[in-house]
């Protein structure tokens, strides 16, 4: 029996693509609630680079065919990273996400927890007949770890004692785990190869890891219009990223300040921080190491086969690591 062509690239158009995505989601935050759907809503439409449903389809050239269990896979991922951001900006108390309220400051903190729930129980049902068991398994081992990076963040909060170890580690469960189950799963949904599926899960957490690294940098570098938030709000939160604990690590003085941060600490202490860091050249070297994971995810894809898919695929993450926004 003949097996299906690998996808062409050239029948792969990524706008087309994702307004498929965008209208499958929008048919999946629809509730007999109406004030789930509105929350819900609210969070689809305030936008988003939809990068995991990208990242679905650009796998799945690398495999047999671009099925409806692609799409779904698709669909469900950015339904449960949506639902990733609900909660988290209750755990924040952020106001703002993407230049709007944030779901609990519209409504409140109980509506924002049960839209994020719902967000999530709507992506589990999404592919629900997916009748392949590891993509079930691969999913909600996936959640469970980032729930653990959730709860790790949380217990992170104004920890002066941290490594950058915990913070990779913390960032692999909060972040790449859901980039680098996109592009896993996309192979597995398109009847890849298992080296395939192995080297395109690898490229997932490189790339994962290199955009949260760039999202940490960008919270220092970056402008409040651009990114819907105040400049600094990690580090406001209480999360010590990259460029904090490269800083830390070189320079006494300002660890023993970021050691004395608290929830309550003033404005003035915070933005002196946030300065400091700015003008460090601790963001040129979390920009490197940045670029290392993205040359690692770059040098996989040249390992994978299908010419003509690798071109789209490479400028996307080139994309990725280079964003401003």
């Amino acid at each position: 029996m003949n097996q299906p062509k690998v996808i062409s690239v050239a029948k792969l158009n990524m706008n087309s693509e994702i307004k498929k995505i965008e209208k499958q989601l929008e048919q999946s935050i629809k509730s007999n609630d109406k004030i789930l759907e509105s929350a819900s809503y609210h969070l689809f439409s305030s936008g988003g680079k939809r990068v995991r449903p990208a990242f679905v389809i650009l796998s799945s050239q690398f495999g047999k065919e671009r099925n409806e269990k692609v799409y779904r896979v698709a669909v469900a991922l950015e339904l449960i990273h949506m639902a990733t951001l609900v909660h988290d900006d209750v755990i924040d108390k952020s106001d703002k996400r993407r230049g709007s309220l944030t779901i609990a400051k519209k409504w409140d903190q109980n509506t924002a927890i049960l839209t994020g729930n719902f967000l999530l129980a709507r992506g589990l049902e999404h592919i629900s007949n997916v009748e392949d068991n590891r993509v079930h398994n691969v999913i909600s081992n996936a959640i469970v770890e980032v729930c653990m990076g959730e709860l790790y963040q949380f217990q992170d909060q104004f920890n002066g004692n941290q490594t950058i170890t915990n913070y990779l580690r913390r960032i692999n469960r909060k972040t790449a785990l859901l980039i680098q189950l996109s592009t896993e799963v996309g192979a597995i949904a398109s009847g890849a190869d298992a080296k395939t599926i192995h080297n395109l899960k690898m490229i997932g957490h490189y790339i994962g890891m290199s955009f949260q690294i760039v999202d940490d940098l960008l919270d220092f570098t970056s402008t409040e219009k651009k990114l819907g938030k105040p400049v600094g709000s990690d580090l406001m939160n209480g999360h010590l990223t990259l460029p904090v604990l490269l800083e830390m690590k070189k320079n006494e003085e300002f660890k023993s300040l970021i050691q004395q941060l608290n929830a309550n600490s003033s404005q003035e202490t915070f933005d002196y921080c946030i300065n400091h860091v700015k003008n460090s050249n601790v963001i040129q070297q979390a920009q490197a190491i940045s670029d290392k994971y993205l040359d690692k995810a770059l040098y996989l894809i040249d390992q994978l086969e299908n010419e003509d898919s690798k071109p789209l695929f490479k400028k996307l993450i080139k994309k990725v690591g280079k964003r401003n926004v």
